[in-house]
């Protein structure tokens, strides 16, 4: 914002034409091409402006020239997750009186979109992304646009969203951007849709940016989508233990809380029960409840808890209840539809667990091509088919589920 910028903005706050503002001082034409910047103009003249508009024009200016500074420490701090500094910056943000108007404007409401994934309100922040335009960004702010949208397909939990993340995310262009934790969000989003190589390969590439700019939560993160690709091989206990150690020593439970979810996956997928379990229930514990992360590791340990035989009757239908009430209260349909399917099961009512299976579950998972969960419930549904002879359900399922990939 130009000197003429801020004289524009404070008259218009004060009601004034351009007439009204130059009046005794010069002509109407003179204002206009002044705030536009289109002509040269003296001291004394901007001194009565000031003077009429009862603003310090020198304070503005300086006020104007942080707010560069302010933005970039802003979005530095949100990526290396300093919550007070973040806190800190968007309250001395929200009291520039000129900041939306200005040319920062657009930067300033893609970074609330960041602070909004933060908080993990997706959409608040998709509501920000709907009222911009992309077509009239400039370079840095379209690329910090398509890093924010591929934040927010990546919170949307389905594979046709993992695929937008990533086609978003790689519109990026660098040269422009150089901001390389974009990588570590392609990663994520080549996890979820079973990409092992691409995922690891934007993971490496993100834990050197992490480590270059000493963003010790981000190279955890990183190094744990690496450790996920590598599911099945021998040494992973030990590489998780020594980050839950560094997670420990530095007091970043949430980060840990995510390490030991991913290691009860690695326990559950070498039928380790037990082990997952006892994952599970400690990441479960340092969630905060009623939270969608709450919620997920919930049904987790439900779920290993019921394959591996460890809850009485008793416990499970209260994990189980819970979890049916967060997901009605957080409008997860996924959840939902699990923990009915834990339900159905726990009491062996096999035929209507079938038939939910059938109608309601595997359906809402092919739908929304939750890879995972389909080759599961899918495999599941087939083995049934086979085993009571019902062939033509079975052909007609495996056409289903080749066509869902």
């Amino acid at each position: 914002m130009h000197t003429g910028e801020i004289i524009r903005f404070y008259r218009e706050k004060a009601g004034l034409t351009q007439s009204q503002l130059g009046e005794g001082i010069c002509t109407t034409t003179h204002v206009s091409k002044i705030e536009r910047g289109k002509t040269a103009y003296s001291d004394e003249i901007v001194s009565l402006f000031s003077e009429r508009l009862g603003i310090d024009i020198h304070h503005e200016l300086e006020t104007y020239q942080l707010l560069d500074k302010q933005l970039h420490l802003w979005h530095n701090s949100i990526i290396m997750r300093r919550m007070n500094l973040v806190e800190k910056i968007k309250l001395q943000l929200e009291k520039s009186a000129f900041l939306e108007s200005s040319k920062h404007g657009t930067h300033y409401h893609l970074l609330r979109a960041r602070y909004y994934i933060l908080h993990q309100k997706t959409d608040a922040a998709s509501a920000i992304l709907d009222s911009i335009n992309p077509g009239n960004l400039r370079a840095f702010e379209t690329n910090l646009f398509h890093h924010v949208q591929g934040i927010i397909y990546i919170n949307l939990n389905s594979d046709e969203n993992q695929q937008k993340a990533i086609k978003a995310l790689q519109k990026i262009d660098m040269n422009d951007y150089q901001n390389r934790e974009c990588y570590y969000h392609l990663s994520v989003a080549y996890h979820c849709v079973g990409n092992k190589v691409m995922a690891y390969y934007y993971a490496e590439k993100a834990l050197s940016y992490f480590k270059e700019t000493n963003n010790y939560i981000g190279s955890i993160k990183a190094e744990s989508l690496m450790l996920l690709q590598l599911s099945g091989e021998n040494h992973l206990t030990e590489r998780y233990r020594h980050l839950i150690e560094d997670c420990d020593s530095l007091g970043f439970l949430e980060q840990k809380g995510m390490l030991l979810n991913n290691l009860g996956y690695e326990f559950y997928n070498r039928s380790n029960f037990l082990q997952a379990s006892r994952c599970f229930k400690e990441a479960l514990s340092l969630a905060e409840k009623g939270s969608a992360t709450y919620l997920r590791r919930l049904c987790n340990y439900t779920d290993a808890c019921m394959e591996g035989k460890l809850c009485t009757d008793k416990e499970l239908k209260k994990h189980i209840h819970l979890g049916l009430q967060l997901s009605k209260s957080l409008k997860s349909t996924l959840f939902l539809k699990l923990f009915e399917l834990f339900s159905l099961k726990k009491d062996q009512r096999r035929d209507e667990y079938v038939s939910y299976l059938e109608r309601e579950a595997l359906p809402y998972f092919i739908e929304t091509k939750n890879l995972l969960l389909i080759d599961r419930y899918g495999k599941e549904l087939y083995e049934h088919y086979v085993e009571r002879e019902q062939l033509n359900n079975a052909i007609r399922l495996t056409r289903q589920l080749e066509t869902s990939r």
